[in-house]
């Protein structure tokens, strides 16, 4: 239930709009009045719709005016009241001095017609003459037919000419003085010398030609309409105000009917009144959003089921009658909670004396004088309060010192923390529970946080709103700094078991492939097509949100399929880019995934033109902005070394060769073989047989991959074999460079490593990036150029396989510009430094470690388990421990600081 917002300061407030000069006039009294109503009154109109847009707004003008109701209107007297700015005259405010005026026309009208010529019918082009005085102005004035679409009327200090819509209200008056000072005047509001109403118009109007050019220049222009629409009336009666939030500033004011084609309209105190688009100008049309979102909470507040008591409803953005409704239904219910209260104590009474047994004190108090002796020592060995051991000891003292367990309210990093350990092992946490040696919350406890959001796959409301709440502790949402908005999806499939479960709670079968609405429904027509049944799901679908610049992380949705292809995969994500941008406020920055067949057709779907890969697209939901495509760059490290390992070893589909050289495998195992495994030197003290010999789960583990690519096997052998081995000591090295530069962890690691391409990213000039975009293609570039010109009758699958896969090849260059261009983006945007380790997927591969862990080794899990286990791991956070032995290296955790966000829990 939206919260009732505070009552702006402008609403209803009095406040004038006169626009005057300093001499008062009767010109100055058709100006509008506000009428001084009670904020809470009825508004004094209703509102009708505005006009057709193609209908010009000048089209309800008359052809004929009485002049003696003009005359009456022009030359009528300030009343004693005050009078409000958006009001039109009405009946009741015009004074009845018909006679004085008919007098003050005439004598003005004997003697302009003793001043004039003879009345000749000339043409407006054909006046050039400036007029000497004012009666000779006003003389050439009536030699024209105004009455087609404005009356002339004459006064002694000045004269108007009035437009009329149908009837007597004035649309449009201009007014001009005996010294030719000219005014204009549109639903009595002045229009200003910066319109472009006074273009070419000189500043005395003491011509004809002057006259004509400001009218012609009016008729160029419509009326705006202002937000005229029915649900905004009610907001505002008719001459108050309005303002924006809780400012006090005016920011609008509501006009009432001049009998423009609409009975009331709110118009932006901004307005011009007279513009070149359609029906609104550009500040009504923006002050229409914000009473759109004024119309949506009135109507929402109207109703009449709130309980005030039990929402978040602040007093300040209450009215009285609200407020008595809330006194009264506190009262109701303290009234029904005593009774209960007093119930339930006789009924606990008399449940004592039954079946009450007596304890005697010192078995009570024993441990909790145990507990208070150690409690100082405790405090000295964990001297800061906000320490995880500190947090404990004081959480079990709590639980001790509660006379029952149901009051104890425990913190939400211990539940987090709870939560995890349950997810590994129910049997292991209820053993730690009853073993005596501490208190944990109880399995009915944690159900209510692990359960707080829906057990389901794809799009969900609740998760939303889950990650919305994680975005913001996270300080995604600072205005300060624009660029943590910015964040990546990473996207990948996890093998599971092939099972069905039927489900309790919902009554459903879970284990068929569901890829959410579109994705259903193309499945469904394959299956019609080729006369299949529906079929079980084998791999899991995951979608998370990385931050580039905090540490958010936060798993969205996920999907059962069986074989995901491009085709199912570009609506799911760029739903999915969608729901992010438009619901959770976060610029969508890139896309990383592994280099899988789908992936890369994903990628080669936003192809437009001719260019050599594709490594970005322009963002549908904000043009000036591209989303990049990224290939994961542990995923290439492996590919590089499974390509270089098959170089003349193991399955030898590789032979890499380059200017005159090989680039073998074999290298290594020699290196290996004579110089590491027995000797007592070691020049590479990390290389194992593991390394040399990979087996089927070797060639996962990026940790092997990135130390037989490393700059000291490089040394090793250029030290030991020489020139022999210049090319693969070249190779080695430069995939280890490209490697660091795109493996940035943390802001220290280059300054204690001493290698200047673990620093973080801070200039568009670094170096790094010139490698990355230029070095490192020219290099494979003129490898694949060498091998194309090597003499010989070779095939063209000989030829290939002296070179990296093109997968492989392709994956880099669209990582290293992909990941380029985002640097250089944020740190156009204010970042002070940028970590490439952000663009990668580990927390994923993390993630499905989880999965794979749960209940003990449990590799391939079933989609109802992935599924429970995903809700838990979004309740626990950072607190869930990466796998030890994954495929990547789990990053330590912050274990010096305490989260005391509140964990969100199932009422």
């Amino acid at each position: 239930m939206p919260k009732l917002k505070k009552r702006s300061a402008g609403i209803g407030a009095r406040r004038k709009y006169h626009y005057k000069s300093n001499q008062e006039n009767a010109f100055d009294s058709l100006e509008g009045r506000y009428t001084k109503l009670d904020s809470d009154s009825p508004p004094d109109a209703t509102a009708v719709k505005t006009s057709s847009p193609q209908q010009s707004v000048w089209s309800n003008t008359t052809t004929q005016t009485d002049l003696t109701d003009v005359a009456h209107i022009c030359t009528q007297t300030q009343s004693s009241h005050e009078h409000d700015y958006a009001l039109p005259p009405s009946e009741h405010d015009i004074i009845d001095n018909n006679h004085e005026n008919n007098d003050i026309h005439d004598i003005l009208h004997d003697h302009v017609d003793s001043e004039c010529e003879d009345n000749v019918d000339i043409g407006l082009e054909e006046v050039t003459i400036a007029s000497q005085t004012y009666e000779q102005l006003v003389c050439e004035l009536k030699q024209f037919e105004w009455t087609k679409t404005y009356t002339l009327v004459p006064h002694n200090t000045s004269f108007h000419l009035v437009k009329f819509y149908t009837g007597a209200n004035p649309s449009v008056k201009i007014r001009v003085n005996r010294e030719f000072m000219c005014q204009v005047k549109v639903h009595e509001k002045e229009i200003p010398r910066t319109h472009a109403i006074w273009t070419n118009v000189p500043e005395l109007c003491d011509t004809v030609q002057s006259v004509s050019k400001l009218i012609e220049n009016i008729e160029g222009f419509r009326l705006c309409s202002g937000n005229s629409e029915e649900e905004f009336q009610t907001l505002v009666h008719v001459g108050g105000t309005l303002g924006r939030g809780t400012e006090v500033e005016v920011e609008a004011y509501r006009e009432g009917d001049f009998g423009a084609g609409y009975q009331s309209t709110i118009r932006s105190v901004k307005c011009p009144v007279l513009t070149d688009r359609r029906t609104k100008c550009l500040e009504c049309a923006s002050f229409g959003y914000v009473l759109k979102k004024r119309s949506d909470r009135a109507k929402n507040r109207s109703t009449d089921d709130i309980v005030f008591h039990h929402s978040s409803y602040k007093h300040k953005h209450m009215s009285r009658n609200e407020l008595c409704r809330k006194i009264n239904q506190q009262k109701t219910e303290i009234n029904s909670l005593q009774h209960e209260v007093w119930k339930l104590k006789r009924e606990i009474s008399q449940e004592i004396q039954k079946k009450g047994v007596t304890v005697q004190k010192h078995e009570h108090k024993e441990l909790s004088e145990l507990m208070a002796v150690c409690t100082p020592e405790f405090q000295k060995a964990f001297p800061d309060s906000n320490s995880r051991q500190r947090l404990f000891w004081e959480q079990q003292m709590d639980h001790h010192q509660k006379p029952d367990s149901r009051g104890m309210r425990w913190h939400p990093m211990i539940i987090r923390w709870c939560l995890y350990i349950r997810s590994k092992s129910e049997k292991a946490y209820e053993a730690m529970r009853e073993s005596g040696f501490i208190n944990l919350p109880s399995n009915r406890t944690l159900f209510d946080y692990s359960h707080f959001l829906t057990n389901q796959l794809g799009f969900q409301a609740d998760v939303f709103r889950a990650a919305y709440s994680q975005a913001k502790s996270c300080g995604l949402y600072d205005e300060t700094s624009p660029w943590k908005c910015n964040v990546g999806l990473l996207f990948d499939e996890i093998k599971i078991k092939e099972d069905l479960v039927y489900d309790k709670h919902s009554g459903e079968l879970i284990g068929y492939c569901n890829l959410g609405d579109i994705g259903n429904q193309m499945l469904a027509y394959e299956n019609v097509q080729s006369d299949k049944a529906q079929e079980l799901a084998k791999y899991m679908l995951v979608i998370m949100v990385r931050s580039v610049c905090s540490s958010f992380l936060f798993p969205l949705c996920a999907f059962a399929t069986k074989c995901t292809s491009a085709d199912f995969l570009y609506p799911i994500l760029w739903k999915t880019v969608s729901a992010i941008e438009i619901h959770l406020k976060l610029n969508v920055l890139f896309f990383t995934c592994d280099g899988a067949t789908p992936n890369r057709k994903f990628y080669e779907m936003h192809r437009v033109g001719n260019e050599e890969f594709v490594y970005k697209t322009l963002n549908p939901f904000d043009p000036t902005r591209h989303v990049y495509f990224i290939s994961d760059v542990p995923h290439l490290i492996k590919t590089i070394r499974n390509n270089f390992s098959n170089s003349f070893a193991h399955t030898k589909t590789r032979s890499l060769w380059k200017n005159n050289k090989d680039i073998s495998w074999m290298h290594i195992v020699k290196l290996f073989e004579e110089h590491c495994e027995l000797n007592l030197y070691n020049p590479c003290p990390k290389l194992t047989r593991k390394h040399i010999d990979l087996q089927a789960f070797s060639y996962m583990k990026v940790n092997l991959a990135a130390q037989v690519i490393s700059d000291s096997v490089a040394n090793a052998l250029e030290m030991l074999y020489g020139d022999e081995m210049s090319e693969t000591v070249f190779f080695i090295r430069t995939f280890n460079k490209f490697f660091d530069c795109l493996n940035v962890r943390s802001v220290w690691e280059g300054r204690n490593k001493r290698n200047p391409n673990l620093e973080p990213y801070s200039s568009t000039d670094d170096p790094r990036l010139t490698f990355l975009t230029t070095d490192l293609p020219t290099y494979l570039r003129e490898w694949q150029n060498g091998v194309n010109k090597r003499p010989g009758m070779l095939s063209k699958a000989n030829r290939a396989s002296m070179l990296l896969s093109h997968q492989t090849v392709r994956g880099i260059k669209i990582s290293c510009a992909s990941i380029s261009e985002c640097v250089k983006d944020l740190l156009n945007q204010g970042a002070k430094y940028v970590l490439t380790h952000s663009f990668n997927q580990d927390p994923l591969e993390q993630h499905f470690g989880h999965y794979r862990h749960k209940s003990g080794a449990n590799n391939n899990p079933s989609v109802y388990e992935v599924r429970n286990t995903l809700t838990t791991l979004r309740a626990v956070k950072s607190q869930a421990i990466a796998p030890k032995r994954g495929n990547v290296k789990r990053h330590l955790m912050d274990k010096e600081n305490v989260d005391h966000s509140k964990l969100q829990r199932r009422r």
